[in-house]
Order: C-alpha cells, then sequence, then structure tokens
C-alpha cells in the first residue's frame, strides 16, 4: 500500500510539472512597407487624393521594426515600484518576475513567442510606420482599456509609444495551442 501511494504522489508530481511546463505559441506578421517609395492618401481640407512619393530612393527598406509587446491581461500593475516602471517604459527593460515578454519583427515582418505561460494577454504592437487611424473599433477599445491599467500611462505614451503607431489586440492562449495574430491595420 504503501508503495501504490508513493508510486501515485510521484505520477501526480509528473503530471502537475507537464502541464505548469506546458505552454503556447503566438505567432504573427506586422506587413511593413517594403519601399519608402509608394503610394499614400493624403487628407486634407479639400478632400482626400492619392499621391506616389517618386523622390523617394527606390527599394530602400524601412530601418525601423516594430516592437511586440506581450501583457498577461491579469498583471497587477500597482503592485510594481514606479522604478521598474521607469525602466520598462524607458529603456524597454521588462520588470522582473512580471508576464511581460517582448519581441522585435525580423526582415519579414514576423515575430514569435514561444513557450509562453496559458492565459490571456494583451498583444501591443508599436510600430513606426502603421497608421493609427485605421484602427477598428475593438482594437481601440482594447487599447484604451489597456491604457487606464498602466500605471502613469502619460509616461507609457510618451516614451513606450512616442511617434508610433500602437495596436493593441487580446488573444487567449491554452497550453498547446499556437495562435497566428492577424493586426488589422499594419
Amino acid at each position: 500500500m504503501k508503495r501504490l501511494v508513493t508510486l501515485l504522489i510521484f505520477c501526480l508530481l509528473i503530471s502537475i510539472s507537464a502541464v505548469a511546463a506546458a505552454g503556447g505559441t503566438i505567432t504573427g506578421t506586422v506587413h511593413l512597407p517594403n519601399t519608402e517609395r509608394g503610394m499614400h492618401i493624403g487628407r486634407g481640407e479639400g478632400g482626400a487624393a492619392m499621391m506616389w512619393d517618386m523622390s523617394a530612393p527606390k527599394n530602400r527598406k524601412r530601418s525601423e521594426r516594430a516592437e511586440i509587446w506581450l501583457i498577461e491581461r491579469g498583471i497587477n500593475f500597482t503592485a510594481l515600484p514606479y522604478a521598474a516602471v521607469q525602466k520598462w517604459y524607458q529603456q524597454g527593460t521588462i520588470p522582473a518576475n512580471q508576464p511581460i515578454y517582448h519581441a522585435v519583427v525580423n526582415e519579414q515582418g514576423q515575430f514569435t513567442f514561444q513557450d509562453v505561460p496559458a492565459a490571456e494577454y494583451y498583444v501591443m504592437i508599436l510600430d513606426p510606420n502603421g497608421k493609427e487611424g485605421n484602427q477598428n473599433l475593438a482594437d481601440k477599445m482594447t487599447r484604451d482599456e489597456l491604457t487606464k491599467k498602466l500605471p502613469h500611462a502619460d509616461e507609457f505614451e510618451l516614451f513606450m509609444v512616442g511617434m508610433r503607431s500602437c495596436l493593441v489586440q487580446k488573444v487567449s492562449l491554452r497550453n498547446g495551442q499556437t495562435i497566428n495574430i492577424r493586426p488589422s491595420v499594419f
């Protein structure tokens, strides 16, 4: 009987560690323009017009790449010390032991977060080439929801977002699941 109980406890511990170690993957593509020469839509008081930027260098790729932040929705931001928040916003240093992940897109605009614990997340895309005005209502509401939770939201807007567009989407990740993000704007 003692061996049976020991064996059951051992099996239980193995299964718990397997579940705890399991995670999911979040991937996506931010469609960056391949060239600075291209069609742009200009809006003004007299209406809208389509323009071609023919003076831009041909086939020159943009050097700035989009940053992707994965932030667990249940994070307790009020528990973070102000110094940690400042380092995160100003230097990109993730606060210790927090469910926040960071990636930069590759040359094809792709990103991947692997072995991420199952949870609900905000996926925040900061893109120097995006156009925020084209976001759908759900994305704007999600961004507002995240901004209300963030400590010192004005510093977030100043240091993290700056002149880049900011798209925020919600995702729910289960163990073993792979989610492919398809940003609605970029």
